[in-house]
């Protein structure tokens, strides 16, 4: 019985994709996501919102009543309720763009969805910090940046930022942040980076040697550093 519902469902999601490319206007990207513990996987077409849950359990197949792909937001179904946001996500493998919350009929998956990160387009490697907010940084302690991986670690004068970042169209999400406990004998640097990095960045070139990254909170210049 699973064995004929699953391929079912594979085909009218397939014929979801067909239909909304036909249909005039731009063509919508679907959302792919999937979770590790349990192993689930989710895909969100104009047409169709098809979950595959853990244990070989039947996929849930039903209409997207909206016609539209959440990424950022939420979408709600007859049994599938999607909470989409824009904040890098960590997998075993690889990072990706967004954070996924599922839930179906009443079980809620955590996992990752959206673009996987390829790294910063201007290149891995170390950054000096040159100013948070406009002000620049003392020369007598540490304000770096480095960009391995999918893993963002920036020291801004005392303590270590370690989190995971995904890039995409020039936007820098930044994960959850995990950070040492040193006493600072001035925190207000690694206070104001620390909120600005808590939303995303327009991500601004100068030239191959220098970067901005600019939101609603925050600014940080960055710079090559020179080994």
């Amino acid at each position: 019985m699973n064995n004929k519902l699953i391929p079912l469902a594979a085909s009218a999601l397939l014929a979801g994709c067909a239909t909304s490319g036909s249909v005039g206007g731009p063509a919508v990207d679907p959302l792919l996501a999937r979770g590790e513990t349990p192993a689930w996987q989710l895909t969100v077409t104009p047409a169709r919102i098809v979950f595959s849950g853990p244990g070989g359990a039947p996929a849930v197949d039903e209409a997207n009543p909206t016609g539209t792909v959440p990424k950022n937001g939420r979408l709600q179904g007859q049994r599938i309720l999607i909470d989409s946001r824009t904040q890098a996500c960590a997998l075993t493998s690889t990072t990706t763009t967004q954070t996924v919350r599922v839930t179906v009929d009443g079980r809620t998956y955590e996992g990752c969805g959206g673009e996987q990160s390829q790294g910063l387009s201007l290149g891995a490697g170390s950054w000096t910090v040159l100013s948070v907010n406009g002000r620049p940084t003392p020369l007598d302690r540490p304000f770096t940046a480095s960009f391995e991986r999918g893993r963002l670690s920036m020291v801004l004068g005392c303590n270590r930022l370690n989190a995971p970042f995904a890039l995409a169209d020039r936007v820098l999400s930044v994960g959850t942040i995990a950070k040492t406990r040193m006493a600072c004998a001035d925190p207000s640097f690694e206070e104001a980076g620390e909120k600005a990095l808590a939303l995303p960045f327009v991500v601004e070139a100068i030239g191959s040697e220098q970067v901005v990254l600019r939101n609603a909170v925050g600014t940080l210049n960055l710079a090559r550093t020179r080994t």
